[in-house]
């Protein structure tokens, strides 16, 4: 059990850490269940480096452009 403290932040007990080895690099996704309780799951977050390779695409893409454009904050 844990508290919710200022800003509604809490701690995520050590066990629960543990055993799904997380670290900062991970969110959690928070959702009510058709039951109306509350799930979560814990999302890695993974940079453009980790993502090379693990996904495929319908169309080709310039790669060295994707990584130029997201370095300089284009979203398009």
């Amino acid at each position: 059990m844990t508290s919710i403290y200022d800003k509604f932040q809490t701690v995520i007990p050590a066990e629960i850490r543990n055993e799904f080895n997380l670290d900062k690099s991970y969110k959690i996704e928070w959702r009510i269940n058709d039951d109306g309780k509350v799930e979560l799951e814990f999302i890695k977050e993974l940079s453009l480096d980790e993502m090379v390779g693990r996904y495929t695409a319908s169309q080709p893409i310039d790669s060295v452009q994707l990584k130029k454009d997201i370095k300089n904050g284009k979203n398009n």
